[in-house]
């Protein structure tokens, strides 16, 4: 992109736009055919089925033609797999990364990652806001949780090359949270998170994955939302907006060659702090490349303009955005989207049975019993009467889609055979009517399963396996989510950690519970 290349023109590369909808928008068709849009992410919301996304993906490459500069877009998602997943009809979906954690492999979870990357392919998705580099060390985590691969810096460092691996084979993968998000108790979407660790520490933990990530060539680094003191000497200042985080450390120190992409700017540690507008040209100035707006075309077009204006102005200056752009033209050329392409992968072979199987043999090594009586185990179910609770599944931080309708555990213990067999869902928040429903019903069965999820950040929940425990010996735990729950309910005779919920993983840990 030459100097010919205007202003505008130049700073749309910088831009990745989400908008509502499984249609182009009048105002994205502006965007990419006038401003020279770099890219686009999609969220739940714009994808109603396979062929729809592909169409939609191809209608917004065609727009491109018509741009100032030609450039074709990077297409994003977050398809972490788990519970962040934003394709999800009809795909072999992967099981979270703590899964891939709890199997130690890096072949598995190198052969998981490539089949995601090339379903996402497929559809005309180029790039994948994978994998989470954040080391769990925190189990009071609300955002992080089961997307990372596990507490141990060594272990995330090795399994999230493995990931990177496979997702570059079809799309560029983009590592995140950098410097580190696993180390606190608040969300970003909600609110500005402090790590206050000195810099040793953070070179022990932290930074470990992020500098192994780098050594494995990943195209993209995403930032955190996320104060780090021992970095950053002002006050407040998050990551994201942070030069001695984004150029000192990551771009000179670690020697990060590729593009440095913020999380969504609309996000609250951002908007209640410093607000989109002027965040995102102070993370231009901080040392970004793409800067993400996810939702709000005003805060969209207001940010667009701010940027132009402060190019203008002398803020900016000139070459500062070239430099960016010359990067996100680097990357475009690398993930094959310059030029004369290599053949997309067919549609068809999106969620095949070669690619299901895959994802069911990493999440069958993944789970995980953590716990039970040898001498009076009580696996596997038999001829007992059995009730399954399961406590209704909902978005445990923004991040996530609700996955209300899915699957069920006791749908799947049916399917696969056990007869004499009850389900209730109970709700999020327990109420004290609900708390003894649950227990004077349990008193019926012979066997009680129950289906956890992060029971220590829910005092209702917690609290009705402790006293389901109290009055029942034969019970089953099974952990949607992180095992760090079983602190709250130690007693449990039995306690199984399946780090998801999606149908693939309620069948295997159905043969599980069966013995089948």
């Amino acid at each position: 992109m030459g100097k010919s290349i205007s202003i505008e023109a130049k700073i749309g590369q910088l831009l990745m736009f989400g908008f509502d909808g499984t249609q182009v928008t009048p105002f994205l068709r502006r965007f990419i055919t006038e401003y020279n849009l770099g890219g686009v992410i999609h969220f739940s919301r714009n994808i109603s089925g396979l062929q729809q996304l592909k169409n939609l993906n191809c209608e917004l490459q065609e727009l491109t033609e018509e741009s100032p500069s030609g450039t074709p877009l990077f297409i994003a998602a977050d398809q972490e797999g788990g519970t962040i997943a934003r394709v999800t009809k009809g795909v072999a979906v992967a099981p979270s990364a703590m899964a891939l954690g709890a199997t130690k492999s890096e072949i598995l979870t190198e052969d998981v990652c490539t089949v995601s990357a090339v379903e996402l392919r497929a559809t005309g998705i180029n790039m994948n806001l994978a994998p989470v580099l954040d080391v769990n060390n925190n189990p009071d985590n609300p955002v992080i949780g089961v997307r990372s691969f596990g507490e141990d810096p060594r272990d995330v460092a090795h399994l999230g090359a493995a990931a990177i691996r496979g997702y570059q084979r079809y799309v560029a993968a983009v590592a995140k949270h950098f410097p580190g998000h696993g180390d606190t108790s608040l969300d970003s979407h909600h609110e500005l998170p402090v790590i206050s660790h000195d810099r040793k520490r953070l070179d022990l933990v932290e930074l470990v994955p992020f500098r192994k990530a780098i050594d494995t060539r990943v195209t993209g680094i995403m930032t955190s939302h996320v104060v780090f003191p021992a970095i950053e000497p002002m006050e407040g200042l998050p990551a994201t907006l942070s030069h001695e985080v984004l150029t000192k450390l990551l771009r000179h120190e670690l020697g990060f060659e590729g593009l440095i992409m913020t999380d969504c700017m609309e996000m609250r540690a951002i908007t209640d702090t410093f607000g989109t507008v002027d965040a995102a040209v102070m993370t231009i100035l901080a040392g970004a490349d793409i800067v993400i707006i996810s939702h709000t075309e005003k805060l969209q077009k207001q940010a667009f303009d701010a940027l132009v204006a402060a190019v203008k102005s002398g803020r900016i200056s000139e070459d500062r955005i070239d430099e960016s752009v010359a990067r996100v033209i680097k990357a475009k050329e690398r993930c094959h989207l310059m030029g004369a392409s290599p053949e997309p992968p067919a549609l068809s072979v999106v969620g095949s049975k070669e690619h299901v199987e895959v994802m069911r043999e990493a999440i069958r090594r993944s789970i995980t019993v953590v716990k039970d009586r040898p001498a009076e185990s009580n696996l596997p179910l038999g001829n007992e009467r059995v009730l399954v609770i399961e406590f209704q599944t909902s978005a445990s931080n923004r991040a996530e889609d609700v996955l209300l309708g899915m699957e069920t555990l006791a749908n799947a213990l049916r399917r696969n055979g056990l007869a004499q067999m009850d389900g209730m869902t109970v709700g999020i928040g327990v109420s004290k009517e609900k708390h003894q429903d649950v227990l004077e019903r349990a008193r019926e069965y012979d066997k009680i399963v129950v289906a956890t999820s992060d029971a220590h950040r829910n005092l209702g929940q917690a609290k009705l396996v402790q006293d389901l425990i109290k009055e029942h010996d034969k019970i089953i735990a099974v952990g949607t989510r992180t095992p760090y729950e079983l602190k709250v309910f130690p007693e449990i005779p039995t306690y199984i950690a399946a780090y998801g919920s999606r149908p693939l993983v309620w069948d295997e840990i159905s043969r599980l519970l069966l013995g089948t």
